[in-house]
């Protein structure tokens, strides 16, 4: 079996290029650029590198960014203060929190601070609860730019799909908006038993763990589909949860990392941005 290689490159460009129609079409209205907010809390650096590149990319879009780092309450007075006031003084289109939150920043809060309307990322209690219910309007990026890419493939709704993750940024949102969708959705995570078992019985398998080659072509039926969101630094490359050269000639269809699932997720993250702000235009304009 031929094994279809994704182009997150390919696919993304597409979705850019609908982003900058709506970039002219907000310049035209508001006679100014679009506004994004990107608070940094991680003191990363690998975090500062992702973050100078989602700059590169929304200045070649048109989008103006305003980057905050934060450092820690003792040094830096009370967070969330500051995230209220520089949200205050920019009055932002859009806003992103760089993950991961260090110890003192209560992630439950950064979700209330975050006005629904400003959420390109889909983390604010509003967002996730709406997505629960079936009414998503902004999904968080990683999991809208898996679901775009198995809604691309044009699988019958009714396939199976492991989920091998449950967080509130990949597992869970995806899970709900696939089940939307009339798929058949497992979870699964660290304490599942025979995990083998139901990625066999998969039809298509989306892996976020961190863990480099972990599936292999033994976890895998013959013809399904892999989306490899996982990502892990080793010995200066980054490789994904999906053994890739294992699963030539068994699966159908595989994302590499990188080059896969990645740049769609930045790529969405600007296209949230533009249609809610687009449609917060249209809302004021017709009322």
């Amino acid at each position: 079996m031929k094994t279809e290689i994704f182009s997150g490159k390919a696919f993304s460009s597409n979705i850019d290029r609908e982003t900058e129609k709506l970039v002219e079409r907000f310049v035209s209205i508001q006679g100014r650029k679009p506004k994004l907010l990107i608070i940094d809390p991680t003191q990363s650096e690998e975090t500062k590198v992702y973050g100078r590149s989602k700059i590169r990319k929304a200045d070649r879009l048109g989008i103006e960014t305003f980057p905050l780092f934060l450092t820690s309450p003792d040094s830096n007075g009370n967070p969330l203060e500051i995230m209220e006031n520089i949200i205050s003084e920019v009055n932002p289109d859009g806003i992103i929190v760089e993950r991961p939150y260090p110890f003192w920043l209560d992630s439950f809060y950064i979700e209330q601070i975050i006005p629904e309307y400003l959420d390109i990322e889909g983390i604010s209690i509003k967002s996730q609860g709406k997505n629960m219910i079936g009414y998503p309007y902004i999904l968080p990026a990683t999991a809208d730019a898996a679901m775009r890419i198995i809604l691309s493939l044009g699988e019958d709704h009714s396939k199976n799909v492991c989920i091998i993750n449950r967080s509130t940024i990949v597992g869970r949102p995806l899970a709900m908006a696939l089940l939307n969708k009339d798929f058949t959705v497992t979870m699964c995570h660290s304490k599942t038993r025979d995990l083998k078992s139901i990625t066999r019985a998969s039809d298509i398998v989306v892996s976020a763990i961190g863990k480099p080659g972990y599936i292999t072509a033994d976890f895998i039926s013959e013809g399904a589909s892999l989306i490899d969101i996982g990502t892990t630094e080793v010995k200066g490359n980054i490789v994904g949860d999906i053994d890739y050269n294992s699963v030539l000639g068994k699966a159908a269809f595989v994302t590499p990392v990188p080059g896969g699932v990645g740049p769609v997720t930045t790529s969405v993250l600007f296209s949230n941005m533009m249609k809610a702000s687009i449609d917060r235009i249209e809302e004021r304009l017709n009322f």
